[in-house]
């Protein structure tokens, strides 16, 4: 079996229809599906409606970009397997496998590698200042400021964790909207 490499990855997730069906065939993990489900799910998100409301050009036009281009090059890289003549298609071993995390930075956000670097630059002042007895923090006994430390980089941890798992592709049922970039 094929790995997968970085490259296949990036290439892969390059493009929305397929980032879009690599989320739902992630989510489904009902091993094989039939193109016809994979394909209105996609169309019903690129479309934001309700599968039901799905127009036959508009399920038509997603159905043979993915039956002619994106998954069959999927499957050339080994994400999935994708047998077009049963119209089968299932994640390979290893993109199911695979986690993707979306760290996109919308507009005036900062990332989160930069976020725990400045909160490790506050706590450290806060503890140099306690320490060396700097006002405010001579005020407040040293364990009063350490609980505050560990609370900080504890609720900070646990914000993160949950918007990872927001992000993280295929563990939603509707896809991500960093997605649609």
């Amino acid at each position: 079996m094929r790995e997968l490499s970085e490259d296949d990855v990036f290439d892969v997730l390059s493009n929305q229809r397929r980032r879009y069906a690599y989320h739902y065939l992630k989510h489904a993990e009902a091993g094989e599906l039939p193109l016809r489900e994979l394909v209105d799910n996609v169309a019903a998100w690129e479309c934001g409606k309700e599968v039901n409301a799905l127009t036959s050009t508009e399920r038509n036009r997603v159905s043979t970009a993915l039956h002619q281009f994106h998954l069959p090059k999927m499957d050339d890289c080994g994400f999935v397997e994708y047998d077009d003549r049963r119209g089968i298609v299932s994640l390979s071993e290893p993109a199911t496998d695979l986690e993707v995390y979306l760290d996109v930075v919308p507009g005036r956000d900062i990332p989160w590698s930069r976020y725990y670097l400045g909160l490790a630059g506050v706590n450290t002042l806060v503890l140099v200042g306690c320490l060396v007895g700097v006002p405010p923090m001579s005020l407040l006994p040293v364990l009063s400021w350490l609980t505050f430390v560990v609370a900080s980089f504890l609720l900070s941890a646990a914000v993160h964790t949950f918007y990872n798992r927001r992000l993280r592709i295929g563990s939603t049922t509707t896809p991500p909207p960093e997605l649609d970039r």
